[in-house]
């Protein structure tokens, strides 16, 4: 055998080798170590090996991480603010029970000044004006679901607005997870309307 077909049969070894690292019975110490040293140097924090390695060792999942989407439309997060034109500084809304989000329209309206005449900078800019429950409200809308600033504000005073000032613990009972609403939703509007409750409720 001359030395260009051992040269080949010897990467084609090492190619192998490194297709089968990480089998199931091998030392999850010994794993890392032939993960680095079969070229895995330009991977080597360990986030990026545990996601080389689940693959082969039978798992799919892999590491899912979260990302959020806007519940604005495309269209209105691709708006630019004129030119020379900077964004307001606004009052936040929190989703206490003392506030009122009557008020809070109004005000972030005459803050908005300019901004206001323009419905899609209007929305965009909507969620800078939430903090705390609101703002976690606003985050786990459906995305893509908003399309115009009045089914932005009907929402808004759907979820916060306090016509009544206090409420029941048989209404609080009455509070149940509405169809494809999500989890993180309906435990933020459950929170809030435990605060209303004139019952202490642990």
């Amino acid at each position: 055998m001359n030395t260009s077909t051992k040269g080949a049969n010897a990467d084609s070894r090492r190619a192998r080798n490194g297709a089968n690292i990480g089998t199931r019975h091998q030392d999850a110490d010994q794993v890392v170590v032939q993960a680095r040293r079969n070229n895995f140097e330009g991977q080597n924090n360990k986030a990026n090996i545990v996601e080389a390695l689940l693959p082969k060792n039978g798992f799919n999942m892999g590491l899912h991480r979260p990302n959020f989407v806007s519940a604005l439309s495309e269209y209105v997060l691709e708006t630019d603010l004129p030119r020379n034109t900077k964004i307001p500084k606004f009052t936040k809304f929190a989703g206490e029970t003392n506030e009122s989000t009557v008020e809070h329209i109004a005000r972030y309206l005459m803050e908005a000044g300019d901004l206001a005449n323009n419905e899609n900078l209007k929305m965009k800019y909507f969620s800078s004006s939430l903090t705390k429950n609101a703002f976690t409200w606003f985050t786990t809308l459906p995305p893509h679901s908003i399309f115009s600033w009045n089914q932005l504000e009907k929402a808004f005073h759907e979820q916060f607005y306090m016509g009544q000032s206090k409420i029941s613990l048989k209404e609080l009972a009455r509070v149940r997870r509405k169809t494809h609403e999500s989890i993180n939703y309906y435990l933020n509007r459950f929170r809030l309307r435990k605060a209303r409750c004139f019952t202490a409720v642990p």
